[in-house]
């Protein structure tokens, strides 16, 4: 089976690839809430983080051949575990209730330049 690992901007210096694609699967890196058109973070709330992130990932998956309602995992890390009812009100918005991947949610985890969220995820393409 044929693996391509995929950087979203390959000068980015990161040691990791961004997605990894393995046969129809696409397994995502951490998301966290950069706005992809400016390069910056968005700050806010954990609502309007959590936006942001699932934004990108549904951006990531239509590029490479999928969407949201072909997630199959999501793995949540929060800074704190007390925002995970927030996060869900918002998180809920984005997928079709009926189609809700499988997912684990982390809480109490140091995250970059202060992000309230990282979600990571894996996907089936269309």
């Amino acid at each position: 089976m044929e693996l391509n690992f995929l950087k979203l901007d390959p000068a980015d210096g990161t040691p990791y690839s961004d997605v990894v694609e393995c046969g129809d699967m696409l397994y995502l890196s951490g998301l966290v809430s950069e706005d992809f058109v400016t390069g910056e973070l968005v700050c806010g709330d954990i609502t309007v983080q959590t936006r942001q992130v699932l934004k990108n990932l549904s951006g990531i998956l239509e590029r490479y051949g999928s969407d949201m309602e072909h997630v199959v995992r999501v793995e949540v890390l929060l800074t704190d575990y007390a925002l995970s009812g927030e996060m869900n009100a918002e998180y809920v918005k984005h997928f079709d209730a009926a189609h809700l991947p499988s997912r684990m949610c982390y809480g109490g985890v140091e995250l970059y330049e202060g992000c309230l969220i990282e979600l990571m995820a894996t996907a089936v393409k269309k």
